[in-house]
């Protein structure tokens, strides 16, 4: 309004020069009156976040693989105000940013450790271990002495936090959101079980007692398992027939068709010193086509004696065609 008032005072004393002059004047009493105007970029109405949840199934992971989690806790979105500008009569900008902290579940076995992270696609963690975006990252392994979280133990307050023990998770602590539609972006884990491939053995371990499967799936770099064992074995048996053994106290599981090794008879060729390919051993061939049988041959016998007589009568006319 001094503003206005100000350049008409001006131009009605002063022409066109003492209109710039008094709208000059005015724009510092509004200023020192109002304040400087004020800009905001866009900010967020709800930092409220979707939690997952009862009863997702949290997978038992063997070997090396790429998995989603599972969100089992988090905070609401916090807010970061920004201000800048302002001074000298210029107006001032304000910007919002936003992080969240959250835990994300992994396994129901514990890991040897996470490789890399992406967040929509995009590469969150690196192999090295570097975060592309702000705030840190936690590894718990899922061992059965784990301690709680700091984050969760300060937030939920001492005791009152699970530790989560047999469960490998995750934890993020202010990780900003900018780069993710200031949204918690979808995940996925580059995660390491083992330090081989996938064993028969080992994915009995914790669920079936007194089990021998001396079975090994190099082809399989990686595994994941949400439901029954029973659906795991049957999946598995479509690539590696399974036979089994619960006649006894154990239980046996083996490949199909796969039996002890049969040791060969040593070979019926060897080269001797002063010969090249010496043929030694034995040799079996069919004896010739055995002559038209007499007629006291082609009747049935009832007698031993008779029967003899009738091969030595039959042997007979064989020899006495070989001497011809």
């Amino acid at each position: 309004m001094a503003t206005l008032l100000f350049s008409a005072i001006g131009t009605l004393f002063g022409g066109p020069l003492g209109g710039a002059i008094g709208a000059l004047v005015g724009r510092g009493v509004d200023t020192a009156i109002i304040g400087s105007p004020t800009r905001e970029g866009p900010r967020l109405k709800e930092l409220a976040v979707s939690t997952s949840s009862y009863g997702s199934p949290i997978p038992r992971i063997f070997g090396r693989m790429r998995t989603a989690g599972t969100i089992i806790w988090s905070t609401d979105l916090v807010e970061h105000k920004d201000k800048q500008g302002g001074g000298k009569g210029k107006p001032s900008y304000t910007t919002y940013s936003y992080s969240a902290s959250f835990a994300v579940a992994l396994s129901s076995r514990p890991l040897l450790g996470i490789g890399r992270i992406w967040a929509d696609g995009n590469l969150l963690r690196g192999a090295s271990g570097d975060m592309k975006a702000g705030g840190q990252f936690r590894f718990h392994a899922g061992h059965a002495d784990q301690a709680p979280d700091p984050l969760l133990s300060a937030a939920e307050g001492v005791g009152q936090s699970p530790a989560y023990r047999d469960l490998a998770y995750v934890v993020f602590e202010d990780l900003q959101l900018g780069d993710f539609g200031n949204r918690i972006p979808a995940l996925t884990f580059e995660v390491f079980a083992d330090d081989q491939a996938p064993t028969a053995q080992g994915l009995f371990d914790g669920i079936v007692e007194d089990v021998s499967a001396p079975l090994e799936f190099p082809e399989i770099e990686g595994l994941s398992s949400e439901g029954p064992l029973a659906d795991l074995l049957s999946q598995l048996d479509l690539a590696y027939p399974l036979d089994c053994n619960v006649s006894g106290a154990t239980l046996t599981i083996w490949r199909e068709g796969m039996s002890e090794p049969v040791t060969l008879a040593d070979p019926a060729v060897s080269v001797a010193d002063g010969a090249f390919g010496a043929r030694q051993g034995f040799a079996r061939k069919r004896l010739p086509p055995w002559p038209a049988a007499p007629v006291c041959c082609a009747i049935t016998m009832s007698t031993a004696i008779t029967s003899r007589a009738c091969n030595a009568h039959r042997a007979g006319h064989w020899l006495a065609s070989q001497e011809r």
